[in-house]
């Protein structure tokens, strides 16, 4: 393939010459490539890890192109026949992938601080983080050890509980949206618009102390630019990142789509930067994690440092909240006896009339369980951002050299049927009530788990809590708009997306008690859905 392509790419001058002359340039062109295939096979052999099996792979590519049609899925059944510890090839790197919850929280908890550096990736941080990248991405310094500081201080327990009017105020507002856009359950539609806009407001506000301008252009600019981001960040999804050999060629579109998503990137968080100075300076800000650091002469953190937590809060949310969401309101439609279970412990606990106080954060167990079981049914960060290993790692007979590249395998992990039972597969929420300290890992685990895990479980609770309240889901009457099963393997839109997003619907929202809900909305004045 190589080969043909840089045939193909001769300019026309040596076209002239005669067929006699060309055979030596093919022949030339063929050992070349070959001689390369010997070496780099050669070296592949020579760096792999004596103590780890895994699947065979092939000169140059090693397993890469036999991780389709879906990667999180193929290492999980590589991992019934390999093990819950084995290593696999990506070009010629050697990768440690864990697929066994027990392995994966001896070695990410157990031995935490050997886990806490980044592999370096070209296209992400050579082409599309040429200034910045986000906290997840950036290898282990004491830049980074003050950047997740900083960010997990902002969205520990006590900060999230001081979030709470943010989050009553911003969860009311997607209801009555919801309420609105649906007619009260008149008319289907796909409510993800309503939730990213939502979940961006929330990360807005932790991050730059207000809510999103009212500038649509501006939201949709932002979740194109971060869906195209979280396809660059998908560890399997550039190819030139273990072949370097393809960066060489002439037309590289990964390249060219990288540098274009990061110029539209730097140009609303340089404006988000920008307005948050200016309501420092005039003293009208609110209380932040840009505006903090702005205030405190303390705060060790240069423009570099604040525009990395800036990549983080506004592309955690979208990657990972908005996705959970929209695959929980699509299992709900196709599920009802799990919305009445739940509806019937909200009212059990706060009857019917009125909506569940957003303090009481573990108020409702059936919901605190339903929460856990869309993380961990669901998965949306399949792959974990990956790791490297800080330094050496001895786990059992395995040893890992310090620099190898680390997977934790979040899908596999979370279908541990030793953990999970015959029924890993299925969406059964009461896994979580006969014992609710069983683990997921949604959020990774260790040092550079997610930071704002509490955040996020904390707006999983309430949106989930509201909108069982509020609303009977039901998928659309129009077949084409409907979908008859969520199957978070079967039917994940995109695979090789960072973020597993669930096939396109439309559902029907219908209200369960419009007079209370909308007295709880605007008082006790009309409601447009009536």
């Amino acid at each position: 393939m190589i080969g043909s392509q840089l045939h193909l790419n001769i300019p026309a001058l040596f076209l002239n010459v005669t067929a006699v002359s060309m055979i030596p340039v093919s022949v030339l062109l063929c050992i070349a490539l070959l001689a390369y295939a010997i070496v780099t096979e050669l070296y592949r052999y020579h760096v792999r890890l004596p103590t780890l099996s895994g699947p065979p792979g092939f000169p140059i590519v090693g397993n890469l192109y036999q991780l389709a049609p879906d990667p999180a899925e193929t290492l999980h059944q590589w991992g019934k026949r390999y093990g819950g510890v084995y290593q696999i090839s990506l070009g010629t790197r050697p990768v440690v992938v864990f697929n066994s919850m027990q392995a994966a929280r001896d070695v990410f908890v157990g031995q935490g601080h050997a886990l806490i550096d980044k592999p370096r990736l070209y296209t992400f941080h050579s082409v599309l983080s040429s200034v910045a990248s986000s906290i997840g991405t950036t290898a282990w310094s004491e830049s980074t050890k003050r950047r997740r500081k900083t960010a997990a201080s902002a969205m520990n327990k006590p900060a999230v509980a001081s979030y709470l009017p943010f989050i009553d105020e911003l969860t009311k507002a997607l209801i009555l949206e919801l309420l609105e856009q649906g007619r009260g359950g008149e008319m289907a539609f796909d409510p993800r618009q309503a939730i990213a806009s939502a979940v961006t407001d929330l990360t807005m506000t932790v991050n730059y102390g207000a809510r999103l301008p009212p500038d649509e252009a501006l939201l949709s600019e932002i979740i194109d630019v971060e869906d195209g981001l979280s396809r660059i960040k998908n560890p399997l999804g550039s190819a030139q990142d273990f072949i370097p050999i393809l960066r060489l060629l002439p037309f590289n579109s990964q390249s060219s789509k990288a540098r274009e998503v990061n110029r539209r990137r730097m140009v609303y968080l340089r404006r988000l930067e920008r307005e948050t100075e200016q309501r420092v300076e005039k003293g009208v800000d609110k209380p932040c994690i840009q505006g903090k650091c702005l205030r405190d002469p303390t705060v060790q953190l240069d423009n570099i440092d604040l525009m990395s937590i800036s990549m983080s809060m506004v592309s955690g949310g979208l990657d990972t909240m908005v996705n959970t969401l929209a695959w929980t309101i699509g299992t709900l439609a196709i599920r009802p006896d799990i919305q009445d279970k739940a509806y019937k412990a909200i009212c059990e606990a706060y009857g019917s009339e009125t909506w569940a106080p957003i303090e009481d954060e573990h108020g409702i167990p059936y919901i605190d369980a339903l929460v856990k079981e869309c993380l961990r049914t669901f998965s949306v960060l399949r792959l974990s951002l990956p790791r490297a290993a800080w330094k050496d790692i001895q786990y059992g007979d395995i040893f890992i050299p310090k620099g190898t590249t680390v997977f934790l395998n979040a899908w596999g992990c979370n279908r541990d049927e030793t953990v999970f039972g015959s029924d890993a597969d299925a969406f059964r929420p009461e896994r979580f009530l006969d014992d609710p300290d069983l683990p997921h890992a949604a959020y990774g685990f260790g040092t550079r788990m997610c930071a704002g895990f509490h955040l996020a479980n904390r707006q999983l609770y309430v949106l989930l809590l509201r909108l069982i309240w509020s609303f009977r889901i039901e998928m659309s009457k129009v077949p084409a708009e409907r979908i008859e099963r969520m199957r978070p393997l079967e039917d994940v839109a995109e695979p090789f997306h960072l973020a597993a997003m669930p096939p396109g619907y439309k559902v029907r929202l219908v209200s369960r008690n419009l007079a209370a809900l909308s007295s709880l909305l605007r008082g006790n004045g009309p409601c447009k859905a009536q």
